[in-house]
C-alpha cells in the first residue's frame, strides 16, 4: 500500500491536487511538522512567540495620572513638595465612575497649612489620557506668638484659593507613567493680621500658575513611587499672608511675579 501511494502522488501533484500524506506504518514513530520524528514541538515556545504582553494599568489606579484610581477604587499617598519651603503632603483619591475622581489633600509646614477638596475628569485619546480638574483650598499661616509665646512678633493670615487646571498622561513603560500638569491659582479672598491690625488686600486676585512633570513607578503593580519637578510663576508673596506692610499708607499687596523651581516626591498606598 505504501508503494502504491508513492506512485500515485506525482500524478495527483501534476493534476493540481495536493496529495494526502501516506499513513505511517504501524509502530513507526510519528513525525511532527516543524520537528524531528518522535519529538513534539514545545507548546510554551509557540505561545511565547505569538502572544504579546500588554501594558496594564494598576488595579488600584494612580494618584497623579489623569485616569485616577478608577470607579469604586481609592488611593492614599504621602510625600513632600518643595515650593519656597519644603512641605509635607497627604492625598486621598477615589474614583466614582464615568471618568470622574474625587480628592482631598493637605499641605503643611506648621507655619503654613492648606486643606483642599476637588474633582477631576479624564478621558483617553489615542496614546494619551487627558484630564480637567478644579480644587478649592483654604489656607492658614502664622508666625510669632501663635507658635512661640516669647516672640514679640505676631502675624497670621488666611484665605481661599481656587485652582483650575489640566493634565496629560502617557504610559512610557510597562510599569511607568508620565503626567504633565498645569494649575492656575486664583484667590477670591485673603486677610492678614499684624498684631491688632487686620488687612484684606484687593480680591479676587490672580496669583500665578504652576506646571509639573511627574513620573509614577509601580514595579510590582501595587505600591507606587512618584517623583517630579515643577516650575512656578507666582506673586512674590504667594500665598500672600506672609508679606504685608504694617501701615495703612503702604501697599498691602505686592504685584511682582517671580519664577522659581520646585520638587515633589512620595509614595502611593
Amino acid at each position: 500500500m505504501f508503494l502504491a501511494a508513492a506512485l500515485v502522488a506525482p500524478v495527483l501533484s501534476w493534476a493540481g491536487e495536493e496529495p494526502s500524506p501516506p499513513a505511517p506504518a504501524e509502530g513507526a514513530p510519528t513525525a511532527i511538522a516543524g520537528g524531528s520524528a518522535g519529538k513534539e514541538r514545545p507548546t510554551a515556545l509557540v505561545a511565547a512567540a505569538t502572544s504579546t504582553s500588554p501594558w496594564e494599568y494598576p488595579e488600584r489606579g494612580l494618584v497623579l495620572f489623569p485616569a485616577g484610581p478608577g470607579a469604586g477604587k481609592e488611593r492614599w499617598a504621602v510625600g513632600a513638595v518643595w515650593m519656597i519651603a519644603p512641605m509635607f503632603t497627604a492625598d486621598y483619591r477615589r474614583g466614582v465612575g464615568a471618568g470622574f475622581t474625587l480628592d482631598a489633600e493637605v499641605q503643611t509646614v506648621i507655619l503654613y497649612n492648606q486643606l483642599g477638596v476637588g474633582a477631576e475628569w479624564a478621558a483617553k485619546t489615542g496614546p494619551f489620557t487627558l484630564g480637567l480638574m478644579a480644587h478649592v483650598d483654604g489656607y492658614f499661616g502664622t508666625l510669632g506668638k501663635a507658635l512661640i509665646a516669647t516672640t514679640s512678633f505676631d502675624a497670621s493670615g488666611w484665605g481661599i484659593l481656587i485652582d483650575p487646571g489640566a493634565k496629560a498622561g502617557l504610559q512610557v513603560a510597562r510599569d511607568s507613567w508620565l503626567t504633565l500638569e498645569f494649575e492656575a491659582y486664583l484667590c477670591p479672598y485673603q486677610a492678614q493680621k499684624l498684631g491688632t491690625l487686620v488687612l484684606s488686600p484687593n480680591a479676587p486676585a490672580y496669583m500665578g500658575f504652576g506646571a509639573s512633570l511627574a513620573v509614577e513607578y509601580a514595579p510590582w503593580m501595587q505600591g507606587v513611587i512618584y517623583y517630579g519637578v515643577s516650575l512656578y510663576h507666582t506673586a512674590a508673596n504667594f500665598p500672600l499672608w506672609f508679606n504685608v506692610e504694617a501701615t495703612p499708607e503702604s501697599e498691602p499687596f505686592n504685584p511682582q511675579m517671580i519664577w522659581y523651581l520646585g520638587l515633589l516626591a512620595g509614595y502611593e498606598f
